[in-house]
């Protein structure tokens, strides 16, 4: 249960961690090798490439169970809570289905590099359907996402949500507050530092 509950809480957030982490250290040890060694490497570049890829399909999944997909807030809060939500339903709809067409067609393409063309990488020598694949996990996990997403607002369908005004209004208290605190502990440190 454990297990479950970590991978719908942190597994896109994870593997953002882990690709962003390897971008920054093969970049750094890149400049390491130019810089120190005057050698440089071939494979970098193509490798933060992928990195980068990766990571903007494996955040659809992510921005969509954070809610933080664009979308416009004000017009929605100005409806009644029923049409609002209604509205909610219907565009999880509308992402569901496209993230299946474009599930699928990922799969076809992954499909079609993979037995029929079979490009590599021209840097690192990799079979290309692995970078390609990274549009088949994205989709599927934006697709569960979504699925999770129209699940709770047909779950709470009565339930009047969080307006965009009063987000903004409680993550900038929150903000304010951390500052405020940042500030009193930075003044502590000066006090002791004085004493």
């Amino acid at each position: 249960m454990k297990v479950l509950k970590w991978l719908d809480e942190s597994l896109e957030e994870s593997i953002m961690v882990v690709l962003l982490v390897a971008i920054s250290a093969v970049m750094l040890a890149q400049i390491f090798a130019r810089y120190v060694f005057n050698s440089s490497m071939s494979w970098p570049e193509e490798f933060c490439r992928y990195c980068y890829v990766w990571s903007v399909f494996i955040s659809l999944g992510y921005t969509i169970r954070r809610g933080s997909m664009l979308r416009v807030g004000i017009v929605m809060d100005m409806l009644p809570a029923a049409i609002s939500n209604s509205v909610k339903i219907l565009c999880d709809a509308v992402m569901l289905a496209l993230f299946a067409v474009f599930f699928r067609h990922s799969l076809l393409v992954v499909d079609n590099i993979k037995n029929v063309t079979g490009e590599i990488s021209s840097a690192m020598q990799i079979p290309m359907w692995i970078m390609y694949m990274c549009a088949v996990i994205g989709f599927a996990l934006a697709a569960v996402r979504t699925v999770q997403s129209l699940v709770n607002g047909v779950r709470h369908f009565k339930d009047k949500g969080e307006t965009t005004i009063e987000a903004t209004i409680k993550e900038a208290r929150a903000e304010v507050e951390l500052a405020a605190q940042d500030n009193k502990n930075y003044g502590a440190a000066v006090r002791e530092e004085r004493e």
